[in-house]
């Protein structure tokens, strides 16, 4: 049973009667991988490369939709293709359900970002992209609940890094997210970032000047900057007008774009 947003025919002839980590060599793609809790493959399909992950028939259909929903909102997010369910293996027994996401092109998971060590610059980098990408999320309503860097896909912009939800298994949509709900949202990114530059550190690959702790808590000064520029009311004297063209272009520079504009004379 195939829910799909668009026709893909290479669909049906991938292997689905196996299970994910028993596909042929001849099917899968090799790419860099981020950690997951689930099996993970990669398909190279009509000219693009899809990311099929096995999961249970709910968690698949409802990512399947989230995922959906964050396309419409113009989110940075990976793409649904589909999702399969009622997979049986040639003897009639249940497989698990697959989510299908296109690959974003040039993108790259956290661990394969640096090849020897990770530098004190580069993990601020990692950090700043991903509160900007926690921002934009927030300021639809999205409360992701499992923030972390192996959960997003970086993609090098000019210097810096742009960042890409890959995972909504556990995100939800509201009409507007409470000041309790961000800060939750914080402290599971900031505990999940720790727990990543620890592992990194004890497999020697984190640079000796780097705290992972400190390193972490600065999401929390990266996104409120961000959030209060974004959110914050703003009082101009009659002759600082020219203030309000100067904080559209800091916000067009941070990749929002503005539909809206309230002002109030007194």
């Amino acid at each position: 049973n195939i829910t799909a947003t668009t026709i893909e025919p290479g669909l049906l002839a991938l292997p689905w009667s196996l299970p994910l980590e028993n596909w042929p060599d001849d099917v899968i793609t090799a790419l860099p991988k981020g950690i997951s809790r689930h099996i993970v493959r990669f398909v190279t399909l009509d000219g693009f490369v899809i990311a099929i992950k096995e999961t249970t028939d709910e968690m698949a259909q409802s990512e399947y939709e989230m995922l959906r929903h964050l396309q419409k909102l113009d989110a940075p997010c990976v793409e649904a293709v589909a999702v399969i369910q009622g997979r049986t293996d040639d003897n009639g027994e249940s497989l698990p359900a697959a989510l299908v996401t296109r690959r974003l092109k040039f993108s790259m998971p956290f661990r394969a970002l640096y090849s020897q060590t990770l530098r004190p610059e580069t993990a601020q980098l990692l950090i700043d992209s991903l509160a900007l990408l926690l921002v934009k999320l927030h300021n639809i309503g999205f409360f992701w609940g499992d923030v972390s860097l192996s959960n997003t896909l970086f993609r090098r912009d000019a210097g810096s890094f742009a960042a890409y939800l890959v995972d909504a298994e556990t995100g939800r949509l509201h009409d507007k997210l409470s000041a309790g709900q961000r800060e939750h949202d914080l402290e599971i990114a900031r505990i999940n970032i720790a727990g990543e530059l620890m592992d990194i550190q004890a497999g020697g690959k984190l640079d000796s000047s780097l705290n992972p702790v400190e390193t972490s808590d600065s999401i929390m000064s990266a996104y409120d900057k961000l959030w209060h520029e974004l959110n914050d009311p703003e009082l101009l004297d009659q002759h600082e007008l020219w203030k309000i063209n100067a904080r559209v272009e800091r916000l067009n520079n941070l990749g929002f774009d503005i539909e809206e504009l309230s002002i109030n004379t007194d």
